[in-house]
Parts: structure tokens; sequence; C-alpha cells
């Protein structure tokens, strides 16, 4: 009894089919890759978002007068990008409550809308503190500020009473394709601060 081994075109096919095989492995393996490395960045991005908007809140909420009479505790520019989107600016002065605005000095905060993203820097005023903080919210290339009058009424975009409060802060992101998300709606502390 002879033993025949394999032919040619045997060997062949189960080269061909061993090769799909690993391509289908190779390919599910780098789409799970792939996914995990958008997941991480869309959670990083998350988490950047989250700390921004807690950044604002905390901020907002704890608006002060400005630390020296006359000087403007809380201006609203009412602004339009060059396609047509909203592109306001505001800033405030501000003690905050928790990390990384200290409540052991008065910062001035400075929130505005750039091509990169929005971006939010805080000056501290006076000698207590002497870090600037700034960051950057890549992906928001519009900001839409309306603000509702101390004594209630219809919210507005504009702002003109730079020594006065509002109640009630609304900040809406924007980015190329329109709104982002929820706004960010604060209520004032009566007074502008303790």
């Amino acid at each position: 009894m002879t033993r025949r081994g394999f032919t040619l075109l045997e060997l062949l096919v189960a080269m061909v089919l061993a090769g799909i095989v690993a391509l289908l492995v190779y390919g599910a393996a780098q789409a799970g890759f792939d996914s995990e490395t958008r997941l991480a960045a869309d959670r990083r991005t998350l988490q950047l978002e989250r700390a921004m908007r807690t950044l604002l809140e905390d901020a907002l909420r704890n608006a002060r007068p400005a630390p020296r009479v006359g000087e403007a505790a809380f201006m609203l520019e009412d602004r339009t990008s060059p396609g047509g989107a909203p592109a306001d600016r505001l800033w405030f002065v501000s003690r905050g409550g928790f990390p990384p605005l200290t409540p052991d000095a008065d910062w001035l905060i400075d929130v505005e809308a750039t091509p990169a993203g929005l971006a939010v820097s805080a000056t501290p005023l006076g000698a207590r503190a002497t870090t600037r903080l700034a960051g950057l919210l890549p992906g928001v290339t519009g900001l839409d500020i309306r603000v509702q009058p101390p004594g209630g009424g219809a919210w507005t975009g504009r702002w003109q009473m730079p020594a006065v409060f509002p109640r009630a802060v609304e900040l809406t992101y924007w980015s190329d394709s329109g709104r982002v998300g929820l706004p960010i709606v604060v209520a004032l502390p009566l007074g502008g601060g303790s």
C-alpha cells in the first residue's frame, strides 16, 4: 500500500484559506483597537467638557463685584463670527469655590469662542495668587450668551450695565455644524457675590 501525499493544488487551497482567515482575524483585531482608541478620545473629550462646564458654573455662582469701585464686574460682548454663528465673549470677576479657582483671590474670568475652540482664562487680581489659568475646549467654535436682568424678564444677548450682575446667565456652545448639547444656565448670586 502506497501513501499518497497532498497535491500542489490542495496545498495552495489550504494556504489561501489560511490567509483569508488570518486577514479576517487581523481586520477584526484592528477594528477593535481602532474602536478602543476612538472611545478613549471621546472619553477624554467628555471629561474635558465636564471639567470646563463645572469650572464655568463654579465661577458664575461665585461672581462678585470688582475689587475696586468703578471697575466693570460683568461684561458681555455680543458678537457674530464671519460664518454667522454666535461668537460672544464674557468676562467677569469671581472668587472660586474650589480648585483651580481658589477662594483666596478674586479672578478675572474671560470666556471666548475661537476657531481653535472655547478659550477660558482666569487671571488672579491682587497679590495673593500669581498663577494664571487657561483652558481650551476643542470643537466649540461658537458661543451664544444670554442674560436675564436682575428683576427678571426676557432673556437678552446684550448687557449694558457692567457694574450690575444679571439675575442668570445662559451659555450655549456651538460647533461648525450647529448647537452642541444643552446650554449651561446659572443663577448668579444676588448682589454679585458675598
